[in-house]
């Protein structure tokens, strides 16, 4: 697109008509508030109906007028010639119009010739593009950058990388989020069991068991217990004589296992002694019958007189406890035999005190033994329990860390995908660009996550450490290349020129497309003429 004239009537500075021939490489002169971005803004609103920011409600007529006019002459992309003329009254919007070769028309039929209104004031307005944030510059970007399939970036990776991601993520952006959550997932639960661990063994390490101890005169309570009972109750002769025939029922039980005992005794030691001689005989004589025994009914002998043995000695054993516990028994009859003595009544109360005192005695020291032994038991469930959490946890951790750590490589390989993602696309734009770099990632510090992102970097320098020479340079390079992107071949404005006498911006941008350059010229009136030869058109302020 070149624009070849410009009319205005009642436009900003000028109330009256003003007009002029437009160049391939128009230089535009003359002091502050001359009239220069005029040039611009006709152009823009003639399009547009905006202002440079794109706001249609700003009247940009001439204060003392009550209405304006554009008219623009221009050859579109296909080297067609058109008049473009927007009409705009201050009061009656119903008097407005817009003619395109003589035809009335609608804004919407304009859109043909700038495409998009955004993409239109990013590249004839070299501030604009600049004072949009970072995101709405990365939508108008990624608007006209060529699409790249995501798949041809996975496919790139090597096999190990394609595992890590288990396929192609259709959204890379989305993949990367929800590994996020997940990784945050599980190191919030790894940190969790992690405090509990620590809290049981804390437990392990703070939980001393003591020794159990052994309540010893059980048999003692009981006794007393027993003639308690005994001496609380009235007993008759007959019962006295009753149990006297107990006692001495069990004593004449006792004696009879005692002499069973002691016969078992006496066969041991015989048995004991027969089995000897004839293991230790060297002629192998009977000591019974003294005939000799032959070497294999010898070793017959000798087992049978050792079975013969054992079964006294297991004999004996079985009636030793039954005698232990016929004693046991007699202790228990004679004290209640000793208790139905019928003592005197004083003699007999003195002595259910005196019982009574030895019952509570032991009833507390069993209790204290109780009571100790189960708060052993307490700790040592409380023990068992935490050596198990901590087994329980520690394999929870573990088996959690293995899943953190296959999230932890997917989300590398992801990173990757999506970086080289970005840069594959960005390449479409980086080749239109010199010294501009845009920086269209960034790796937050807090959880290495890679944010997409919009920094416009001038030698690597951020904007705000630009000088004004670097910002004019800076948005003319945005301009060229989003121009070559969308493939509009709009014109260039460049404006403050003056500030950047070490670029060559005619140089730079006049080979692909029409430019208009302005600089500041004190105290001249505006001046505009063809760059390329003396043709000169000069207005008075």
């Amino acid at each position: 697109m070149k624009f070849t004239y410009l009319k205005t009537i009642g436009f900003r500075k000028f109330k009256y008509e003003f007009e002029t021939e437009l160049y391939n490489i128009t230089q535009i002169t003359g002091g502050n508030s001359k009239g220069k971005t005029n040039i611009l803004y006709a152009i823009i609103w003639g399009f547009l109906g905006t202002n440079l920011s794109g706001d249609d409600k700003v009247w940009l007529g001439n204060k003392d007028s009550d209405d304006c006019l554009v008219e623009i002459h221009f050859t579109d992309n296909l080297n067609k010639n058109h008049t473009l003329i927007r009409y705009k009254n201050k009061y009656n919007s119903k008097k407005n119009f817009i003619l395109l070769d003589n035809k009335k028309i609608e804004q919407s039929d304009l859109q043909c010739f700038y495409c998009d209104k955004k993409l239109f004031l990013s590249i004839l307005n070299p501030n604009y593009f600049l004072s949009q944030k970072p995101a709405e510059q990365k939508a108008l970007l990624d608007k006209y950058l060529p699409n790249i399939d995501i798949y041809t970036i996975y496919s790139a990776l090597n096999d190990e990388e394609k595992k890590c991601l288990e396929g192609c993520p259709s959204n890379i952006l989305e993949y990367l989020k929800e590994l996020n959550e997940s990784k945050m997932l599980y190191e919030n639960k790894i940190k969790n069991l992690q405090g509990k661990v620590e809290y049981a063994e804390s437990i392990i390490a703070n939980t001393i068991i003591e020794d159990k101890l052994v309540f010893e005169k059980e048999e003692e309570l009981s006794l007393a217990r027993q003639e308690l009972s005994f001496l609380s109750t009235n007993f008759s002769s007959s019962l006295r004589l009753k149990q006297e025939k107990v006692v001495a029922n069990i004593s004449s039980q006792i004696k009879q296992l005692e002499s069973q005992i002691q016969n078992l005794n006496n066969e041991l030691a015989a048995g004991k002694k027969t089995y000897l001689s004839i293991k230790n005989s060297v002629l192998n004589l009977c000591p019974l019958c003294g005939q000799q025994i032959e070497n294999d009914s010898k070793s017959n002998t000798l087992n049978n007189l050792r079975k013969q043995l054992q079964e006294i000695y297991q004999n004996r054993l079985k009636i030793e406890k039954e005698l232990s516990t016929l004693n046991n028994n007699i202790s228990v009859e004679k004290i209640k035999l000793q208790s139905i003595s019928e003592p005197s009544n004083e003699d007999k109360s003195e002595q259910i005190k005196k019982i009574q005192s030895q019952i509570v005695a032991l009833e507390t020291e069993q209790k204290t033994i109780l009571e100790h032994n189960n708060s052993i038991i307490l700790k040592e469930q409380s023990l068992n329990n935490a050596k198990h959490d901590v087994s329980t946890f520690v394999s929870q951790i573990n088996e959690y860390n293995v899943f953190l750590d296959n999230i932890k490589q997917a989300k590398q390989v992801a990173q990757k995908l999506l970086i080289n993602y970005l840069e594959e696309k960005m390449k479409f734009a980086s080749r239109y660009l010199k010294n501009v770099k845009i920086r269209y990632y960034r790796i937050l510090k807090e959880d290495g996550q890679i944010k997409e992102d919009f920094i416009i970097l001038y030698n690597n320098n951020e904007l705000k450490m630009l000088s004004k020479s670097e910002t004019i340079a800076t948005s003319l390079e945005l301009c060229n290349m989003l121009n070559k992107i969308a493939n509009t071949n709009f014109p260039l404005f460049i404006d403050d020129s003056e500030c950047c006498a070490d670029y060559d911006f005619i140089n730079d941008y006049s080979k692909d497309g029409q430019i208009l350059i302005s600089n500041v010229q004190k105290g001249q009136n505006l001046t505009i003429k063809n760059y390329t030869n003396t043709e000169t058109m000069q207005f008075a302020a």
